[in-house]
């Protein structure tokens, strides 16, 4: 039976029950992070934990294997789940060191987890049984398709999206993500693939992946926590902004890929025309230093706001003290705090990469910027400053149709639990839904 403190975990990353499963599962996934929550517990993205989450939180036995700092090895139990943690290096490389320094670092973290991961995962596999293997990332994928066919069970692999994409029109970038070419091209009984907004499809075709396991499938949203709703009062004192501030948000974890410095020459642009315009930047990760000085140099520093993480149970009185919600990847910007913001009836400013455009139709649910017209962001932020009533009226189309999108967090949970349940009772591999 579930204890409440289990109950309250389950809660807190779901924010919905779930259906109970008859034919309960020993489950034994593997993951290649060392910190499960991007930044910090309940906050950052909610898909590496809400997946393990809704497994044992539907009455499945889930053991997760992954690598730890030194000093906390050992097993942690959170939210029905039990995560074995061995010592080694963090897997993934520092984005912003020099190419072949990146390069080598990459290849010898792969590396060791590749030879030393199978050891520490067997060690559990021995104990637990496992009816079935989750990869839970593609970095795992060789090892648990080295472990699933030692224990001669089904594998699954659970995949959050891709950076392999930026890669498309660059040939270097392309062959040093060896990590992702050679996690796609390992076969699986069903891949769990997240619509992250990224053209994937497209790297797929050029791996030529098997598209007949993929079950493509977007996050869903928590139902009833990003409703709209009047700005913040506390908030907006708390941040010491003055009543009649504009206020650009960000919402993500505080690294180069994320390109917040795209916002902070935006705004510093504004600034010359508009002193009531202000930035908030939500999020914590390697470049917040960096970014601090950034708005220091560009004259801004007064203007911007770093309030740190937010758990996510309460970003939606953050969004809903946003003008506008910008998103400026060169990945794909079709992600969760887009999604999120829109369900809150607030206006996002997007660039138009990847597969955006499908969420964001341009000047009815959010506005597009092109990729090589970067410097109008600017011009588009005073745009909307000037224009109330157009960021209202963006804000209300864009809410009931990221809604029908996107569903809920239940709906889109419960279909993950049923493709694993498939695989696991026939033992075949299941089709998922896309056609090549």
């Amino acid at each position: 039976m579930t204890s409440e403190q289990t109950q309250r975990e389950q809660d807190e990353i779901l924010g919905t029950r779930l259906q109970q499963t008859r034919r309960p599962l020993r489950v034994l996934g593997l993951a290649a992070w060392r910190a499960l929550w991007s930044m910090g517990r309940g906050a950052g993205a909610t898909a590496f934990m809400r997946s393990p989450v809704a497994l044992a939180a539907s009455g499945h036995q889930l053991h997760v294997v992954h690598p730890c700092p030194p000093g906390d090895e050992g097993r942690v139990d959170f939210a029905g789940v039990h995560f074995h943690r061995f010592r080694a290096p963090e897997v993934f490389s520092n984005p912003d060191q020099v190419l072949p320094a990146r390069l080598f670092e990459r290849t010898w973290r792969y590396a060791y987890y590749q030879l030393y991961a199978p050891g520490q995962v067997m060690k559990v596999a021995r104990e637990l049984k496992p009816d079935l293997v989750m990869a839970y990332g593609i970095m795992t994928a060789p090892v648990a398709r080295k472990v699933a066919d030692s224990l001669g069970v089904p594998l699954i692999g659970r995949y959050f999206g891709n950076t392999l994409s930026l890669g498309l029109k660059k040939r270097t970038r392309w062959w040093g993500n060896f990590m992702e070419r050679i996690g796609f091209r390992i076969p699986t009984d069903a891949m769990i693939l997240t619509n992250d907004g990224s053209p994937v499809l497209e790297v797929l075709r050029r791996l030529n992946v098997d598209f007949g396991p993929i079950h493509y499938l977007r996050n869903g949203l928590p139902e009833g926590v990003f409703e709209p709703g009047e700005r913040s009062s506390g908030l907006m004192k708390q941040l010491e902004l003055p009543d009649n501030a504009f206020v650009v948000m960000t919402v993500t974890r505080l690294a180069s890929e994320k390109r917040i410095d795209r916002t902070l020459r935006a705004l510093a642009e504004m600034r010359r025309d508009h002193d009531n315009a202000y930035a908030v930047i939500l999020g914590d990760g390697p470049d917040r230093e960096k970014l601090s000085r950034m708005a220091a140099e560009l004259g801004v520093a007064s203007a911007v706001r770093f309030p740190g993480p937010v758990p996510n149970a309460e970003l939606a009185d953050w969004y809903r003290t946003a003008d506008v919600v910008l998103s400026l990847l060169d990945r794909t910007n079709a992600s969760n705090p887009v999604f999120e913001a829109m369900a809150c009836e607030r206006c996002v400013v997007a660039l138009d990469v990847g597969t955006t455009a499908e969420i964001i139709h341009h000047n009815e649910t959010g506005v597009l910027i092109q990729p090589e017209r970067e410097e109008d962001i600017s011009r588009v932020l005073s745009d909307l400053l000037r224009d109330p009533a157009r960021r209202a009226e963006l804000g209300r189309r864009a809410r009931p149709f990221i809604l029908d999108v996107c569903g809920t967090v239940k709906s889109r949970m419960e279909k993950e639990i049923e493709i694993i349940e498939e695989v696991a009772h026939t033992r075949t591999p299941l089709p998922g839904n896309l056609v090549r």
